[in-house]
């Protein structure tokens, strides 16, 4: 029975094997096979045999308003923000501004109490004018006054020598015939030497005074003065730190300490924002990146400040429209969700009531080609290499299918494709048996 089935499905087989090779030899298929990708005949046609009209459908190339454009939600920010400290401890005293407040730059914010700062600044300020003076005495020298002084009492200390040494003398004697306690003799001695080094003090006193101070007792003072200088540059610096002043224009956001309690050296305590002009970071996918920064004409290279295709829409504004420029942008893609953070800025008007923290979004328009944007079915494109292919266009007074070149940039619709240049609203463009006609060949159609 098995052997029944087979030879039946060999003759089967064998019967349509001679079907195929008689239709070849008659040149059938030769007529009909056609090559997708050049458009040529598989094979000549039998003379003599007039091939009959394809029949295909075409459609007119539908133009896109305003471009297919790219919709990226974000959050607005404050183009510069800051969080301000005191650069000193203290208690807080004064409040100045509060969250809301519009300040200018060098306004009074808070102020500390400084009555310990201004006291270091005085103390600072009398020890440098001590040192000072001193230099100055060491410069010129003594008064001729001050001079006498010493002179008598150099006299005097001399004379009270004389006569210690003299009393030395009689207690030695006196000492060797014991007629004096040995404690007399000792205080004697003693005597003589503590006089002895009051002399010396008082003539290297008026030596100096008549010759004036050493080279390195001059060069020491001087070098005094620098460090109480520098000390004093300190301290004011400390005393002006006791007031908090705006850096730049802006809105007050937070402040967190209150009058009268203690705050920290560099402890945060307000919070200001430039709202003049704000910042909209927004996460680009990968497959976006060339439309983002292709400028005008669709070649890619880096972006234009200048360019009108950005703008900025907001949840509070409506339909409203803010020109928006690429400010920055990111080259390394986030590892968590792949995206390249591109960050546009716009700048508001005061009255807009725009503030940080804002929901809004970017649009991206499609960079200006030679002509507006055309959208036709997907289907049509035939040898598609990146973005570039190529479809058929029908010559209506002819009927002949014509081979065009197109540049697309992507889905406009779940199935049709946006055409940057190529074709025009007029023309007439195969979609439907594209893959089927040669070029040059004559069609059939209807005019939609």
């Amino acid at each position: 029975m098995k052997t029944k089935n087979i030879w039946g499905l060999a003759g089967t087989g064998m019967v349509f094997f001679l079907a195929v090779g008689l239709v070849w030899q008659t040149g059938l298929i030769d007529r009909h096979f056609v090559s997708a990708s050049t458009g040529s005949p598989a094979g000549g046609e039998a003379p003599g045999i007039k091939e009959e009209a394809k029949t295909v459908g075409v459609v007119r190339p539908r133009p896109i308003e305003n471009g297919s454009a790219i919709v990226l939600p974000g959050r607005a920010r404050a183009a510069t923000q800051a969080t301000l400290f005191f650069r000193v401890d203290g208690p807080l005293e004064k409040v100045h501004a509060n969250p809301g407040d519009r300040v200018k730059k060098g306004d009074l914010l808070l102020e500390m109490d400084d009555r310990d700062y201004l006291r270091q600044v005085r103390v600072v300020e009398s020890q440098l004018k001590s040192a000072r003076a001193n230099l100055l005495k060491m410069k010129t020298g003594a008064r001729p006054e001050d001079i006498r002084i010493v002179e008598s009492s150099l006299a005097a200390a001399v004379a009270d020598l004389d006569l210690a040494k003299k009393e030395l003398e009689r207690h030695e004697i006196l000492y060797k015939n014991q007629a004096v306690s040995e404690q007399a003799y000792d205080r004697a001695k003693t005597n003589v030497q503590s006089l002895g080094a009051s002399v010396a003090s008082l003539e290297e006193q008026l030596a100096r005074d008549k010759k004036g101070a050493r080279k390195e007792d001059i060069m020491t003072a001087r070098a005094s003065i620098e460090e109480l200088t520098v000390r004093l540059a300190i301290a004011k610096d400390q005393l002006g730190d006791t007031k908090l002043f705006a850096p730049f224009d802006g809105v007050v956001t937070k402040r967190i300490p209150d009058a009268h309690e203690m705050v920290g050296k560099g402890e945060p305590v307000m919070m200001l924002d430039d709202i003049s002009r704000l910042e909209i970071p927004v996460d680009v996918p990968e497959n976006h990146v060339r439309r983002v920064l292709a400028p005008e004409g669709g070649k890619t290279s880096a972006p234009s400040p200048a360019e009108d295709r950005y703008t900025a829409l907001f949840l509070t504004t409506g339909n409203r429209q803010y020109p928006a420029v690429l400010s920055e942008y990111s080259s390394r893609a986030d590892q968590a969700t792949g995206t390249y953070e591109f960050v546009f800025s716009i700048t508001p008007a005061p009255g807009d009531l725009l503030f940080p923290g804002m929901t809004a979004e970017i649009r991206i328009s499609s960079p200006r080609a030679a002509s507006r944007p055309l959208a036709i079915p997907l289907q049509s494109l035939m040898g598609v290499a990146g973005n570039s292919a190529h479809v058929f266009r029908v010559d209506p007074s002819t009927g002949k299918a014509v081979r065009q070149a197109v540049t697309f940039e992507d889905l406009s619709s779940g199935n049709e494709v946006s055409v940057l240049t190529g074709l025009s609203g007029d023309d007439l463009v195969v979609d439907q048996g594209a893959a089927f006609i040669r070029q040059g060949e004559v069609v059939q159609f209807d005019l939609p």
